[in-house]
Parts: structure tokens; C-alpha cells; sequence
């Protein structure tokens, strides 16, 4: 028996096929699929091991989508005045598994059906030297966002078991692990080092004129530039509570 026949039998000993309230024009199934392209976005599609896309065999049973911030700390040294800001998004990365391939019933080898398919994606391509971007695409996961737009990825890791053989040694079943990493993302604009505008900062305890221009600045001998702006005269003078205001670096 397949591993297709054991999952419809599963389905009918919970009675799900017996279910004649459910839209069966919702039952039908939409199969998930990788597409490859030569570089991101609408590109031109590319060839790994003659296939331009890979559909799998059986659905992720999950996905797991992760986008981080990169927090920098300020340079000041007054362990008052650090601040955390954020610096940068990082790549948005998708983990799909497990996925199944299965070749049982039809004795192909799993191995050159699917697999090769799949470890290829790691290789760089002859007319771009870089591995091919891929798309997930699945029915209504993808269709209904927008920010899927920008889900086009590269295969950063693929992990295989192999679970079922045949006597000869012929694998006829993988399970399947991928992570995928976006290729292009976007990075968080940040006020941070040389601000293009003016701001007001209130003097803390321990704070020094270089300190707050290491933090405002990452120069500390940019103080000067504070102490004029403030008409200040004794730079170790300065009381907290006092009000100053950061000059702009104009370009």
C-alpha cells in the first residue's frame, strides 16, 4: 500500500470523506511547489536538472517564517545613558517541514526524481555564478499576501532522510527539511550616527559633551560643535537637567 492509499484510508477512519456538509470544491487538494529563477523578482526562470519548479509530494505539515532586528547599544560610556536602537532588519528566513517524497508505487528512484532536483538548488548557476532564487507558491499562503512579493528566496539548507528502500537499495521515500533565506530585504532606516536634523537632548548625570557626541555622533571630538551650538564655554560645567540642542552635520 502507498503511502497516498494510507493516508485516504486514515481520512476515512476519521470519516472525513463522509463529511457531505463540506464544500467539496474545498476539499480538492492544491499541491505546494517551489519555482526557480535566475536571480529575484520576475526574472527569467531557471533550469535545475532540467525541472523549473519542483511540486512536492505531500504538503508541509509546517512552516515557520522569521524576521529579526538587528539592536545596537550606544557607544556612550556612562552605563546611564546606554541606549538600545534598532539598526537593521535581517533576511527573512522560511523553514518548511517536513516534507515528504515518496516513489513507492511507481519504484522510481526518489533520490533522481526529487531530491537531485532539490540539492541543486545550492549550486550556483553558469549564466549568474549565484544559486537560483526560488518562489514558494501555495494556493492561498501565497495569492493572499501581499508581502510575499518579496519571498523570493534562496535554499540556504536541505536536510534529507532517507526512509523507505527497496531490496535492491533503491530509495523510495525522503523526508525532507528546508530553511530558506530571502534574498533581498530591507533595512530599517534608522536617526542614528551624523542625524540630518536637530533634536534636543537633557543632560543626565555623568554625561559628558564628548560622550553625547559619541552617541549622537560616533565622534567624540565632534563636542565642539554641541558646546558652540550652545554658546557653552566650561564644557565640565554642564549640569544635569540642562537642555541642548544636537546640531544637524549638513552635507
Amino acid at each position: 500500500m502507498g503511502l497516498m492509499d494510507k493516508i485516504n484510508g486514515k481520512m476515512q477512519q476519521l470519516g472525513l470523506q463522509n463529511d457531505r456538509s463540506y464544500d467539496a470544491a474545498k476539499m480538492s487538494l492544491t499541491k505546494a511547489k517551489l519555482k526557480f529563477f535566475q536571480k529575484p523578482g520576475k526574472s527569467a526562470p531557471a533550469t535545475v536538472k532540467k525541472s523549473t519548479e519542483i511540486e512536492f509530494f505531500l504538503n508541509p505539515n509546517k512552516i515557520s517564517v522569521s524576521k529579526s532586528l538587528v539592536i545596537e547599544e550606544s557607544k556612550d560610556t556612562t552605563p546611564q545613558n546606554k541606549e538600545s536602537k534598532a539598526a537593521a532588519t535581517l533576511p527573512i528566513t522560511m523553514d518548511l517541514g517536513q516534507i515528504w517524497f515518496d516513489t513507492y508505487d511507481s519504484r522510481d528512484n526518489v533520490r533522481k526524481k526529487y531530491i537531485d532536483v532539490l540539492e541543486g538548488l545550492l549550486d550556483p548557476l553558469e549564466d549568474t555564478h549565484h544559486p537560483p532564487a526560488v518562489y514558494f507558491v501555495w494556493g492561498a499562503f501565497s495569492s493572499d499576501s501581499a508581502l510575499l512579493d518579496e519571498y523570493y528566496f534562496y535554499v540556504k539548507k536541505l536536510d534529507v532522510s532517507y526512509e523507505m528502500f527497496l531490496p535492491d537499495g533503491t530509495p523510495v521515500r525522503a523526508s525532507v527539511k528546508m530553511t530558506l533565506q530571502q534574498c533581498n530585504h530591507k533595512e530599517v532606516q534608522v536617526e542614528k550616527q551624523s542625524p540630518d536634523h536637530a533634536k534636543l537632548y537633557t543632560v543626565r548625570r555623568g554625561d559628558t559633551l564628548q560622550g553625547i557626541a559619541m552617541n549622537e555622533y560616533d565622534d567624540p571630538r565632534e563636542w565642539r560643535r554641541i558646546a558652540d551650538s550652545n554658546n557653552i564655554s566650561d564644557p565640565m560645567g554642564v549640569r544635569p537637567g540642562t537642555k541642548l540642542l544636537i546640531p544637524p552635520i549638513l552635507r
